[in-house]
């Protein structure tokens, strides 16, 4: 009885040194099936799981109260490196990067690099004037207009109903100090010309003082007053590049002969100059004046293009402080979306004076593009400047050209 006694306990205590040496494997086990869980987050739960069972099928041994004992705690002991393991797999599982594909946000330089869309041009004021019966050019002394002929009358395509007398006198001294190596007309033959009646007239603008247009012989100027009454800016047409005959075809523009200096032939062209406080005049064209467009080859084709090209418009100079760019193009050829008037001229754009700079505009209104002055009877907007379709002058039911009373 006692041998079997002690045979039972020899048994018992064997079982319990088993359960014990087998805890480190099962430890490792679990350790080993959490990290699987960290490198894979899908399969955490099951690596979690495994070590549970693996304690259970070695709980489930019979065994006395001792043997109990120490298989609860063995239990315990790895039950609880089991959830450490899997707690620590749930952890890795939640940082993990999903597979799905998450757009980086744009860094600053992107964003920095991305074009801006262009600002709105800002709306253009039309300057008025109050000069009834052209008085401010009867102050200076010129004689205007009375009757109809002469209020219809045309001077060099420029002026209609223009007073005559001797240019204002801030436009003459201008004129008379641009360099002899700028504008090639020795500097007293100006003077001489200048001293001359001119034709000329008051002009609205943006300034204290009225801007002027006037034109003489050839050479033509306009003023551009602005808040700054210290400051004013001269649009000066005349002959500034010397050719002596080196454009047989006539398509680099018009072109005017010279009686004096050293200069046969020149170029005529129009350049702007700044005068501030009657000092001398700055040239400033590169800074204020935007290039002339220019025409390829495919287009002149296209449009079929004839004479000297792209030229420029003056005519409204006039009435406002705006040009325009044009060619003219064969009469024949079929109506484009472009081309404007009964005359066959190509639109290629507006320069507008805004009081600092002429600015590019594909449209005006109609208050700075003034239609000239009919005879009563005639619709208006029908002189030869001015008929015909012209989808690039808008609100053309605006401030039309007024008729010209007897």
């Amino acid at each position: 009885m006692r041998k079997a006694s002690l045979h039972s306990r020899h048994l018992r205590a064997c079982r319990s040194t088993s359960l014990l040496l087998m805890l480190p494997f099962a430890l490792a086990t679990a350790q080993a099936q959490a990290q699987e869980a960290v490198d894979a987050p899908v399969a955490a739960p099951a690596a979690a799981e495994q070590p549970v069972e693996a304690v259970d099928a070695v709980a489930e041994a019979p065994a006395s109260s001792n043997e109990r004992i120490n298989a609860e705690q063995a239990d315990a002991i790895i039950s609880a490196r089991a959830a450490d393991a899997a707690a620590a797999a749930a952890d890795a599982a939640a940082g993990a990067p999903s597979a799905a594909v998450v757009p980086e946000p744009a860094s600053a330089d992107a964003v920095a690099e991305a074009p801006a869309a262009p600002p709105a041009p800002r709306p253009l004021v039309v300057p008025v004037l109050a000069n009834q019966d052209n008085a401010i050019e009867r102050q200076l002394g010129a004689r205007c207009p009375n009757d109809l002929a002469a209020r219809l009358a045309s001077q060099d395509n420029l002026l209609v109903g223009a007073c005559q007398g001797v240019m204002p006198s801030h436009l003459a001294n201008a004129l008379k100090a641009i360099p002899e190596q700028q504008l090639l007309l020795p500097r007293a033959a100006r003077e001489r010309q200048l001293g001359q009646k001119a034709w000329f007239k008051a002009v609205p603008g943006y300034g204290v003082r009225p801007d002027f247009i006037a034109v003489q012989n050839g050479l033509w100027v306009r003023s551009f007053e602005g808040a700054d009454a210290s400051t004013t800016v001269y649009l000066v047409s005349g002959p500034f590049t010397c050719v002596d005959g080196r454009y047989p075809d006539g398509n680099a523009g018009k072109t005017m002969r010279l009686s004096t200096g050293s200069c046969r032939e020149a170029l005529v062209e129009q350049r702007v100059y700044q005068v501030t406080a009657g000092g001398a005049p700055q040239d400033i064209t590169a800074q204020v004046m935007p290039a002339q467009p220019l025409l390829s080859d495919v287009d002149k084709k296209r449009y079929g293009v004839e004479g000297t090209g792209v030229q420029l418009d003056p005519g409204k100079l006039q009435y406002g402080p705006a040009l325009r760019w044009y060619a003219d193009v064969s009469a024949e050829g079929k109506a484009e979306p472009r081309t404007y008037g009964e005359w066959g001229r190509l639109h290629l754009g507006f320069l507008v004076w805004t009081g600092e700079r002429f600015e590019p505009r594909d449209t005006v209104p109609r208050g700075l593009w003034a239609c000239d002055p009919v005879a009563p009877g005639d619709a208006a907007c029908s002189g030869y400047a001015d008929a015909g379709r012209d989808p690039f002058v808008v609100n053309s039911a605006a401030v039309a050209g007024q008729s010209a009373a007897p």
